[in-house]
């Protein structure tokens, strides 16, 4: 397939070149909380054909953006992850593309509309209210009918955040993304999700949960 190049020189246009084609954003969004098999990239990104998944993989791997590594056994399967020089120069650009987004969300999201755990992560990461929050600690490992995401904080300082179960996290939640989005943002309180038989909590108590989620405030108000 022959790519549309600018055909300019311009540092801007070498970048597009690379990271501007439709969907090459998004296969990095899944891999900034840590490794992923390629089911898993496919997974969160609903829409993505097979065929174009690995030729972006394969143009980001040329780049040295992202490198393909074997698990042990008894995983023995592959997973993509971003390389040093990767995360250095690209989590800085997810970053500011994720803060303009932000003002362009609508939530309650449409029914059609589909929230990646990824998503979920970066909203976990960009409503936590660092200023607010000095003495809170507290893990969670969140689980879904695909994923599983923790986040831990410690006197107020997230410290880790990514994919993954957490052994450490004395809350264990099973829902939907789309719930712990509207849970994170304030458009949901746990106690309609548990009312609605949204959520489920399988490890911990309610009162942790809500105590939890106190400490993210949404920058927008819920339509």
């Amino acid at each position: 397939m022959n790519k549309r190049k600018y055909n300019q020189v311009c540092a801007l246009s070498a970048s597009l070149d690379l990271i501007g084609e439709r969907w090459t954003l998004m296969i990095i969004r899944e891999l900034i909380f840590g490794e992923r098999r390629y089911t898993d990239i496919l997974r969160g990104t609903p829409g993505l054909g097979t065929n174009l998944l690995a030729q972006r993989l394969k143009e980001l791997e040329a780049a040295n953006l992202i490198q393909q590594r074997k698990l042990p056994p008894p995983a023995a399967s592959s997973v993509y992850e971003l390389t040093e020089y990767g995360r250095l120069s690209l989590i800085p650009i997810i970053r500011a593309l994720t803060n303009l987004g932000v003002a362009f969300l609508r939530y309650p999201p449409d029914e059609d509309q589909f929230v990646p755990a990824s998503s979920t992560m970066g909203a976990l990461s960009k409503f936590f209210k660092r200023e607010a929050v000095s003495s809170y600690s507290g893990a969670v490992e969140f689980r879904t009918q695909q994923d599983v995401f923790h986040c831990a904080i410690e006197n107020g300082q997230m410290t880790a955040l990514g994919f993954g179960s957490w052994p450490q996290a004395e809350l264990v939640l099973l829902a939907e993304t789309a719930v712990y989005m509207g849970l994170i943002v304030g458009y949901i309180t746990v106690a309609d999700a548990l009312a609605n038989e949204e959520l489920q909590i399988q490890q911990g108590m309610v009162e942790q949960a809500t105590t939890f989620f106190d400490q993210f405030a949404a920058e927008f108000e819920p339509m």
